[in-house]
């Protein structure tokens, strides 16, 4: 079943277009939550399952000029799983006062004031300019490492190459990065 008759499905609410979207979707869903939230089973599923009922309840605004459904259930899943990882930050700060992972350290602060917002809007308008302009090696291991926030040693693993390939690469890439902000002194 093709993406069109899927959301066309679901937006006549059919859950064949649900058991549709499951089949063909699940296991990247599953893919992108798990390398976000580790070995949590019970809120992978959870996560996997808050992306269907997204999906579910505002498949109206779903449109294919501005992105096919595949991209838009890898940025629902995304989120939906990053929100989970905070919420669990925050369950576990509380409870337990304890260290978090590198990745729980580094979610994003949402409450910013609007010139943030804005400065956060240009700055990733600009950066997105300049991952579309690497080559598809360097883009892909970019996308891997800071969209699905895959450890270096799966993303060397998945593209056939030395986890110090791939950090030296990163390293090299946020330099380029670095050098291009620069000229905006977003530095």
């Amino acid at each position: 079943m093709i993406e069109q008759e899927i959301v066309e499905l679901i937006r006549i609410q059919d859950n064949a277009g649900m058991a549709a979207l499951a089949e063909k979707y699940g296991k990247l869903l599953r893919y992108i939550i798990q390398g976000i939230l580790g070995n949590r089973q019970d809120d992978i599923e959870e996560c996997v399952n808050d992306t269907y009922l997204k999906i579910w309840r505002n498949v109206q605004q779903f449109d294919f000029d501005r992105a096919s459904l595949a991209t838009y259930l890898k940025v629902i899943a995304r989120n939906t799983a990053l929100n989970r990882l905070r919420d669990v930050k925050r369950h576990e700060e509380h409870c337990c006062q304890g260290e978090f992972s590198e990745l729980a350290d580094n979610v994003p602060n949402l409450e910013l004031s609007v010139e943030e917002q804005i400065v956060r809007k240009e700055q990733a308008a600009r950066l997105n300019e300049v991952v579309r302009t690497l080559p598809d090696k360097e883009r892909e291991i970019m996308l891997r490492k800071y969209f699905y926030l895959q450890s270096s040693k799966t993303i060397a693993s998945a593209m056939g190459m030395t986890v110090n390939a791939v950090d030296t690469k990163l390293s090299r890439l946020r330099g380029r990065i670095r050098e291009e902000f620069s000229g905006y002194g977003w530095t």
